[in-house]
């Protein structure tokens, strides 16, 4: 105990060396706003010790990203970010689960970096303080922490990620399909920059004993907590609202960036902080790539277009799609199929609610592809879950739980057509009646086809 106490004054006393001014400007990358409306501080620090009420042994360790993507906002990694509130590149959270000690490790800011970049957390002890982290430390200090636990009690757990991250437009699997990618190409990184951590805790700490996390983690996303909902219930609004007027503009004859660009501007003169994935405008020959993303070609009259695009807002994610006929007006054989997709939706969504699987609801849907004859286009569950990743945490099976956000989105196509019909809404599984958060934007068909062009055909 003598030596773990040395130890943590040690820390401290170098932390204090390495402040380099007060808290004059706040960190660049953490925003405020979004904390509080998730529930402030005291909301990140009951995540904290929730999970270390599970993990009880040893150490957990969440590492933030430690690079900033090429010409886009910053964004968290988030089981980083769902702890913590914090963004800061190459920040890492230590936390001592026996004791319910928090350490926050941050990058030492050399020379101008602070001034251009903007301070860090560890140059603003007091900002740092509001986010519930008393320590925070140079980076350079996590390694002394973890050898002298080490060192004092050997096969110590260490909790970390051995599970892929996942991003805002991509699921832990399909980061996973990323890196294999990369690992088939003869010139690629040796390991992920993501997957590093837990590739060097084992190899510099032997006699550590790593356990995984990540399972943890997850069970805790997949049930929202209030103040999530509410931000989710702000950006099903924001989206939908958004995708609603970019169909009231669309036109023959514009490009499919053109689109985009007005959703983009209303998610943006709304609030929001990002998109939560790549746009959608998939029409003509593009229409069949499920996620197409170029979006530089011209819509030619009485082309179906595949539109799915929604926003981020304070790192919680949504997903909408809507189908429509560029002139309008879909034809006979669009409409048919464009009603057996909305109708096979619906039934989805009827059945969920808790005392029901998501077996059983989609089982509801693909009863209505059979009545069709088009049963072979079923590809299981039509949708995922969403959060903090547009395709968030674990899978939809099982018992349908009250704070759960999932997406229903069936898929009818006829490449040889150039057909695809896709409805997508996200919704909120209550005590009751399933909540669509998306349903500011009409599906039913009459209302669908009222609605494109019409703010155009005003002017």
């Amino acid at each position: 105990m003598r030596k773990r106490t040395a130890t943590v004054k040690l820390l401290m006393i170098v932390a204090m060396l390495c402040l380099g001014f007060g808290a004059a400007a706040r960190a660049q990358y953490t925003d405020w706003k979004a904390i509080e409306d998730l529930g402030g501080a005291q909301e990140f620090l009951a995540r904290r010790a929730e999970l270390m009420a599970q993990t009880k042994t040893g150490y957990t360790l969440l590492f933030a990203r430690n690079e900033i993507a090429e010409a886009t906002h910053y964004r968290e990694d988030n089981d980083f970010y769902y702890y913590t509130g914090a963004q800061d590149p190459g920040a890492v959270l230590a936390m001592d689960n026996s004791t319910g000690k928090i350490y926050l490790f941050e990058p030492q800011q050399a020379g101008r970096t602070a001034q251009v970049y903007g301070p860090n957390l560890l140059s603003q002890p007091d900002e740092a303080k509001k986010l519930g982290f008393e320590n925070v430390l140079p980076i350079g200090n996590l390694d002394l922490l973890l050898s002298s636990a080490l060192s004092a009690h050997p096969q110590v757990d260490l909790w970390v990620r051995l599970g892929f991250p996942d991003k805002a437009d991509g699921a832990r699997a399909e980061v996973g399909r990323d890196h294999a990618w990369k690992f088939a190409h003869p010139y690629h990184e040796d390991v992920p920059e993501d997957l590093a951590p837990a590739k060097l805790l084992a190899e510099r700490y032997p006699m550590a004993r790593l356990r995984d996390v990540t399972f943890l983690i997850d069970a805790m996303r997949n049930i929202k907590r209030p103040k999530e909902i509410e931000v989710l219930r702000r950006n099903g609004k924001i989206s939908a609202e958004g995708d609603r007027s970019a169909i009231a503009h669309a036109r023959p004859g514009m490009h499919q960036y053109e689109i985009e660009a007005r959703a983009y501007d209303y998610y943006y003169s709304h609030g929001a902080q990002g998109v939560a994935y790549l746009a959608i405008v998939g029409s003509g020959k593009d229409i069949n790539t499920w996620h197409y993303f170029s979006n530089r070609n011209v819509i030619e009259a009485n082309q179906l277009v595949v539109f799915d695009y929604a926003a981020s807002l304070d790192h919680m994610t949504m997903d909408i799609t809507r189908t429509f006929n560029i002139s309008g007006k879909f034809t006979a054989e669009q409409a048919k199929w464009y009603a057996v997709d909305l109708e096979s939706q619906k039934a989805t969504i009827a059945l969920l609610k808790p005392g029901h699987t998501y077996e059983e609801a989609e089982a509801a849907g693909k009863a209505v592809f059979d009545k069709a004859g088009i049963g072979n286009q079923w590809y299981g569950w039509p949708g995922h879950f969403v959060g903090l990743a547009t395709h968030d945490v674990l899978r939809a099976s099982g018992p349908i739980k009250p704070g759960q956000v999932v997406t229903v989105e069936p898929i009818v196509e006829f490449p040889d057509k150039q057909m695809h019909f896709r409805v997508e809404d996200t919704i909120l599984i209550t005590e009751g009646e399933p909540e669509i958060l998306s349903a500011a934007i009409p599906k039913e068909m009459a209302d669908v086809e009222k609605l494109v062009g019409s703010e155009a055909k005003e002017k």
